[in-house]
């Protein structure tokens, strides 16, 4: 082969080597400038090594007049440059498929530059003396220019200028490294999901149950048929008098909450919403919007898991229901005595407070024989509680009714409540709550094997008056009681009321038949208003009465653990007629057949 060809193809072999190397490294390097130096001088002392390696020529004589002027090297010479043109060959080809990874070389070498800015920047924040607040925007020097779009930065100017920045859609947008000092930016947390089956519905938390979020619901759907026709303002109907979403958990254990909503007969409100701090069973504290401790139908049994469609008659009209305040509470000699003490704002299911006066609300209740396992009164529970304050508000409720939760809504409305539940008592509408409410009430509660046995007995005084000046107070006396049993015939045992999951779920799918769990019950409560609501002007004595008994004959069925059905037949008896009918005569008695479908998961 000619001296020159072979020449001529290695320069160029060398040449395309360092291309390739080039190309590759500079990829990799981005805009690093010494580097890029560095790239070249590699380039450059490859190219005169390849250079230096090729045979000088020997001298030759000065070519004869009319010969070709052609040099010859030697055989040796020619089989070591052909060795080294195939060995530059295959390092191309290497370099080619090199070539090939170069982006991801080019991503990976950005990602390390990024984090390296970063704790860059950490560093000098760190060791760098804030400047005087004097010398903010003073002017001293130039702005940090921000980087620029496409720049390949992803969030390191952010660590540079902690300041509150404007999103793209208008708002205010913290950045999440505004705090320098203890800010453990742990970034995105792994989290792990599931169903707790024992009635905490859908979990999720991370790794340490340091956090956790759970999502539960519930929705009532009843039935309501009256024997008596062509009641005012009832009539028969199908209504949905609940559904609710819970949103619970906690931000490190110790520190709990919950957020739930509720629709009510249309009306969609705030349920609960409440922060929890727990470093200890025996002493917690509970702060915001919440279920009072006054009545153990109300502070002790959910609406989801009682034995009733709705609690006793007197719960119904004077339970202080859920109200803003602050409670301290917990369990005391190894569980057997629980304890609730709290001040709220007074008024019934209420979101505000109309005067300076709080409520003191306490509860107590006692498991004498908790710690015995082998006593068949282990589960006996026994206590008591107090409301005690001075009131200023609109009245709640402002109508007395035979199965509806304290409500301000009066007879003048069209209104689910009105057209769904029984009145019994309605104030004339120039009536106040006004001046102390002392109501008290002692429990008793008894679980064995399937068997439910729970009694009351309430008593207290509330104040009325006739809006206006030179209207004093009228103190009104209110009493009742209630005594109410339930069995499940088919072999579950409980210890407390709960979800009743059955030993044989209702199933009609062949090899999985089951009837579920059934549970018949009975009750019957009563409640009397004193005589002064009408000596007093407070309400019309020719249109309503101040005593009611009910007597309630009903049985659950549970389907499964989260689907239950309630029948029931509820019996009013009144002390004295009742307007409530469209017909000359007032009712002495009215008769409601009921049925609720309940879903809770």
């Amino acid at each position: 082969m000619p001296r020159m060809a072979l020449r001529r193809r290695l320069v160029s072999l060398c040449l395309r080597s360092l291309s390739f190397r080039t190309t590759l490294l500079s990829r990799i390097v981005g805009k690093s400038s010494r580097i890029g130096l560095c790239v070249f001088a590699f380039g450059l002392l490859q190219l005169n090594v390849c250079l230096a390696q090729t045979p000088p020529s020997p001298p030759t004589p000065s070519p004869t007049p009319g010969a070709p002027a052609e040099a010859t090297l030697s055989p040796g010479q020619v089989a070591d440059l052909m060795r080294r043109l195939r060995d530059l060959e295959e390092a191309n080809k290497q370099l080619q498929n090199q070539a090939k990874d170069t982006q991801k070389l080019r991503e990976d070498f950005e990602d390390l530059s990024r984090k390296y800015d970063d704790l860059s920047q950490r560093v000098e924040d760190d060791t760098e003396p804030a400047a005087p607040a004097a010398a903010a925007g003073a002017g001293t020097g130039p702005a940090k220019p921000a980087a620029p779009a496409g720049s390949g930065s992803t969030g390191s100017s952010d660590y540079k200028n902690p300041a509150t920045t404007f999103s793209g859609s208008g708002g205010v947008r913290n950045r999440a490294e505004a705090q320098q000092v203890g800010n453990r930016r742990l970034g995105l947390i792994k989290l792990k999901s599931g169903y707790n089956y024992e009635g905490a519905g859908f979990l999720f938390a991370t790794e340490d149950d340091e956090l956790q979020l759970k999502v539960r619901g519930m929705i009532q759907a009843d039935s309501r048929f009256y024997s008596q026709a062509s009641q005012l303002p009832l009539n028969n109907a199908f209504v949905v008098p609940r559904s609710r979403l819970y949103f619970d958990g906690r931000v490190t254990k110790p520190i709990q909450y919950q957020i739930s909503v509720q629709d009510a007969y249309g009306a969609i409100a705030l349920l609960n919403a409440y922060l929890n701090i727990s470093f200890d069973d025996r002493l917690q504290f509970r702060i915001g919007r919440f279920k009072t401790p006054f009545t153990y139908e109300f502070y002790k049994l959910n609406v989801y898991n009682q034995i009733g469609l709705e609690r006793s008659i007197f719960n119904v009209n004077f339970q202080a229901n859920r109200q803003i305040g602050g409670m301290a509470w917990g369990e005391l000699f190894d569980k057997r005595a629980e304890y609730a003490v709290g001040v709220f704002d007074g008024p019934r299911n209420s979101y505000q407070d109309f005067n300076n006066a709080k409520d003191v609300m306490a509860f107590v209740n006692f498991k004498p024989f908790e710690t015995k396992a082998d006593s068949p009164l282990r589960d006996l529970n026994i206590g008591g509680s107090i409301d005690y304050g001075y009131q200023d508000n609109p009245l709640n409720p402002s109508v007395m009714r035979t199965n509806q939760q304290p409500s301000t809504t009066n007879l003048a409305l069209n209104d689910g409540t009105n057209t769904s539940s029984l009145p019994f008592l309605a104030f004339n509408n120039n009536v106040r709550e006004r001046g102390l409410r002392s109501l008290g009430e002692l429990h008793l509660a008894y679980y064995h094997q399937g068997l439910s046995l729970l009694a009351s007995w309430d008593t207290g005084i509330e104040h009325y008056a006739i809006n206006g000046a030179g209207h004093q107070p009228v103190s009104v006396p209110v009493n009742g009681y209630f005594v109410q049993a339930a069995y499940l015939i088919t072999g579950e045992t409980i210890r407390e009321r709960a979800m009743v999951d059955p030993i044989h779920p209702f199933d009609l799918r062949p090899g999985k038949f089951g009837w579920g769990a059934i549970e018949p019950n009975v009750r019957f409560s009563t409640v009397h208003v004193g005589n002064q609501i009408f000596s007093g002007g407070l309400a019309d004595p020719n249109l309503w009465t101040n005593q009611v008994n009910l007597i309630d004959v009903g049985v659950n069925w549970y389907l499964n653990k989260y689907v239950r059905v309630f029948v029931d037949w509820e019996h009013a008896i009144f002390g004295d007629p009742v307007f409530f009918h469209t017909g000359p005569q007032l009712q002495t008695k009215s008769d409601l057949f009921w049925a609720r479908l309940q879903l809770y998961f």
